[in-house]
């Protein structure tokens, strides 16, 4: 039977939400919004990936209980069995299958029932990756962002208004820190436990947005949005999240300023360019006033660099990466095939970085099989990056927070990493991009 798609029931997912929210309260509404969102999923077929995620965002209060397992990873099986049984267009190559294998193999030598769930998790995450690239043409990027992003300022708007909210309080951690000074500050993450985690999403729906905008691809409320979700970074405290979007829009900046120097002198074009850097100038000049901005100032040190060490500059991480530093190189079959996936923390400490954490579960030669792995699932699209830098946004915004965090075994890293090769491979139009010196428009 041909089951007949309407364009954009979006409003499936909106019921599918509600019904969660008030499934905090009673479990048989949480039970029935997640039978209507793998629905939805199911009955989309490879479209069903942006309504996953519209959902991720939501996956720490997708549970019968806090600290339960996620409901979120039975829509990605949804996904899966869908694409697998009822997508003709789903195939897999040799090479994919034997970096899947490799890895398997690799693994298997230092396994026990811990780490086999993790090692499965793993698996699960690339088959999806696989499925989603394999289909990506009839993927739309943009289509799939807003879907992300909706997500992101839904649940941050939740969380914002938690306590009015019954049963979502006991899905959340208050964090907080604690200045030089004695003074204590809350630290906002939405309806997730852990800013750092919280701010990885803003993070790349940011950098992919800068990339519509410089592309123009962008709507109107493209800028809405980099506000909305740059103000709700704000509230994370977060100093990788400062940082990397001050790295991010860096970037975007210098590459619009080559831009403009190759192209003849337009007048338009200047004076558009001084409004810009002029309402730069305004921004940065009134967040200089804000207390949150004083916050970030006072945690990194501005005005006291020279007594302040590496490890309050790296707020302690530098300590716990100099400790997982010595654990890696104290063997060389540690330094060669690492630990395993049995390793959860290192003297009660997450290493607070995805490269150390690689590094320590595979070793080198474990982590140049898992990015071979990585190469064969991303690898099957041809990227066009001349004339269209910007794509690579993404990408670096996620290998620079990779340096502070840990991503690893987080299913958000895979839907971190489809984002990025979607924008990599969204070359349509690319040529509307490339500023030759004809007097094209810029903006």
């Amino acid at each position: 039977m041909m089951i007949r798609k309407s364009a954009d029931p979006f409003w499936v997912l909106a019921l599918a939400l509600i019904l969660i929210i008030i499934g905090l309260s009673y479990k048989l509404f949480l039970i029935i919004g997640i039978i209507i969102a793998s629905c939805y999923v199911f009955f989309r077929g490879a479209e069903g990936i942006y309504g996953l995620f519209l959902m991720l965002p939501f996956s720490p209060i997708l549970k019968l209980s806090p600290g339960g397992m996620t409901f979120f990873n039975l829509l990605i099986a949804v996904y899966i069995l869908r694409m697998i049984f009822f997508n003709e267009k789903s195939k897999v190559s040799i090479y994919q299958v034997l970096s899947v294998l490799a890895l398997i193999i690799f693994s298997l030598f230092k396994i026990d029932n811990s780490s086999l769930i993790k090692l499965v998790d793993l698996l699960i995450y690339f088959v999806l990756a696989i499925l989603v690239m394999n289909s990506k043409e009839t993927i739309d990027i943009r289509k799939l962002l807003l879907f992300f992003i909706v997500g992101i300022i839904t649940a941050s708007v939740l969380g914002l208004f938690s306590d009015y909210i019954p049963g979502l309080d006991g899905f959340i951690r208050e964090t907080q820190i604690e200045l030089d000074d004695g003074d204590i500050f809350g630290r906002f993450s939405g309806i997730q436990t852990n800013p750092n985690f919280y701010t990885m999403d803003i993070t790349i729906a940011i950098a992919a947005l800068l990339y519509m905008i410089g592309m123009k691809k962008h709507h109107w409320y493209d800028y809405l949005m980099v506000a909305v979700l740059l103000g709700f970074g704000i509230l994370s405290l977060s100093i990788s999240f400062f940082l990397t979007i001050g790295g991010i829009f860096l970037l975007y900046f210098i590459y619009k300023l080559f831009q403009l120097s190759r192209i003849s002198f337009d007048i338009k074009v200047f004076i558009r360019g001084m409004v810009v850097i002029l309402f730069v100038l305004i921004i940065v000049s009134q967040l200089a006033n804000i207390p949150y901005f004083d916050i970030y100032l006072r945690r990194i040190g501005v005005g006291s660099f020279v007594d302040q060490s590496l490890s309050d500059l790296t707020t302690g991480r530098s300590d716990i990466w100099s400790e997982y530093l010595d654990l890696y190189l104290s063997d060389w079959k540690i330094f060669l095939f690492g630990l395993g996936y049995s390793l959860e923390k290192y003297n009660l400490r997450q290493s607070h970085s995805y490269y150390l954490e690689l590094l320590l579960h595979l070793g080198i030669i474990g982590s140049v099989v898992y990015f071979n792995v990585l190469i064969a699932v991303f690898k099957p699209f041809s990227i066009k990056i001349r004339g269209r830098l910007l794509c690579l946004l993404p990408l670096a915004a996620l290998v620079m927070r990779g340096f502070a965090i840990n991503l690893l075994f987080r299913e958000n890293f895979i839907f971190y990493l489809i984002i990025c090769a979607l924008v990599m491979a969204d070359d349509k139009d690319a040529g509307l991009n490339t500023y030759l010196s004809d007097g094209v428009d810029d903006e």
